[in-house]
Parts: structure tokens; C-alpha cells; sequence
């Protein structure tokens, strides 16, 4: 490996976490590191979430002892279950007593949807959406319209193995049915979903956002990172 560049703390909120490492330094220049907890999950429950959040706050204390550059707080509906206005709160505390940028998955998305210009948009997740837990649509800010839903039906044990087809024939299935889409959001960032971002984006001329790659995006910039890698969409490319 050459010279250290930045280490990205993120704690991943998950049933298990397989496909995130992988994908991780498949898309990140050399220097760049992964420090990884796992917090698991294994349904969709308010009782869960608030001990995700608890078991949270001590990951980011972790990282920050451990030299994180960025600390990234995973699970978006863990996120977004005390709501938004906490969750930003709760951001900027940390930031400033850690002395590092610290974000959040949902936060992540956030920041990558309103970077590449979504106004129209079009939500995937692995599972059926609920009034907690559909990270996609919980991402959405004033001024994005949500046109329509696309789900994977896939139990939290599950998502490791969906695969990596469904995500892109989902795509095409939501672009298809509902053309006024300019943006297309894959939440979870557990399911293999990267592969479907370049083609998507070729063949309907819309911008994909997987909740993945919002993370890793927001790990490198927050960290200084600033290069623009190819092969995983628009967001990478140009911002």
C-alpha cells in the first residue's frame, strides 16, 4: 500500500456485513482505509434502533481513539429514528468533540442527492418500505418529489445474497414505468447494487445514487480525498 491518505471510520449497522469491505476498496485510490465495527441487526424494530444508536455513539468513540480522519455512522433508519433534526444536532456535537468530521449514512445520502441535482426521484431498497426503515425514501429532502417504489422483498438475512441482477433489472422496471424519474436511489448499502449504476445511468440518461457509494463518497471528501474516480457514476466522476 502506498502512503496513508485518509482512515475512514464507519460503523455498519447489518444482519452481516460481506459485501461492503469488497466494494469499498474496489472503488477507493491506494491510501485510502477502511476501520470497520459491526453493529448487527437482525429486524426492523424501534427497540433495535434505539440500541443500534446506543451501540453507535460508542463506535464513533472507538474510531476516534483508533485515529479515524471521518467517522461515518451507518444504518440510515438508526439515523433518521430520532429525526432529522437530532441526527444533525447529534453530527455537529460529535464533530466538534472528536476534532474530526463525523456524518452519517443518511446523511450521506443526503448530501449525494442534492449534489448531483435530484428533484425527481426514484426509490429501490432491499426490502418492502415501512414507516421506519426505508432508508432510500428517509434520505429525500424540501423539494424532491418521490415518484415511485421499487423493493427486493429480501429478509435482513438475506440481503448478502440478493443478486446482483435484481438491482438493475428493479432499475429498469421503475425508469420504465415512471420516465420523469432524473434520480434513482438504491438505500442499504448491503446488497450488491454498485454494478447497477453505470448502465442505468447510460441507458436513461438519470443519476444513480446507491447508498454505498453516497458512504464511500462521503468518507473520501469529508477526509480530503478529492480525487474523481470512473466506473461508478456521476457522483464520483464530477463532485
Amino acid at each position: 500500500m502506498s502512503e496513508l491518505r485518509a482512515r475512514i471510520g464507519y460503523s455498519s449497522v447489518a444482519f452481516v456485513t460481506e459485501l461492503l469491505p469488497r466494494y469499498f476498496y474496489q472503488i477507493v485510490p491506494d491510501g485510502v482505509l477502511l476501520s470497520l465495527l459491526t453493529l448487527q441487526i437482525t429486524d426492523h424494530t424501534q427497540d433495535q434502533f434505539e440500541s443500534i444508536y446506543d451501540q453507535g455513539l460508542r463506535a464513533a468513540d472507538s474510531f476516534s481513539s483508533a485515529g479515524a480522519d471521518v467517522i461515518i455512522m451507518g444504518g440510515a433508519p438508526t439515523n433518521i429514528s430520532h429525526g432529522k433534526q437530532c441526527l444533525e444536532n447529534l453530527l455537529a456535537d460529535l464533530t466538534q468533540k472528536y476534532g474530526v468530521p463525523v456524518s452519517s449514512s443518511s446523511m450521506a445520502q443526503k448530501r449525494a442527492l442534492r449534489a448531483v441535482g435530484a428533484r425527481k426521484v426514484g426509490t429501490i431498497n432491499p426490502a418492502v418500505p415501512r414507516k421506519i426503515g426505508d432508508s432510500a425514501s428517509g434520505s429525500l429532502e424540501d423539494g424532491m418529489q418521490l415518484l415511485g417504489r421499487k423493493h427486493a422483498n429480501a429478509r435482513l438475512q438475506e440481503y448478502n445474497r440478493i443478486p446482483p441482477s435484481t438491482a438493475l433489472e428493479l432499475g429498469r422496471e421503475l425508469l420504465r414505468e415512471q420516465p420523469d424519474i432524473d434520480t434513482l436511489i438504491y438505500g442499504c448499502p448491503h446488497w450488491a447494487t454498485i454494478g447497477s449504476i453505470e448502465p442505468l445511468e447510460q441507458e436513461f440518461g438519470v443519476n444513480v445514487v446507491t447508498a454505498l457509494q453516497a458512504i464511500i463518497w462521503e468518507g473520501m471528501r469529508l477526509s480530503n480525498v478529492n480525487d474523481k474516480v470512473k466506473g461508478y457514476g456521476r457522483l464520483f466522476r464530477e463532485f
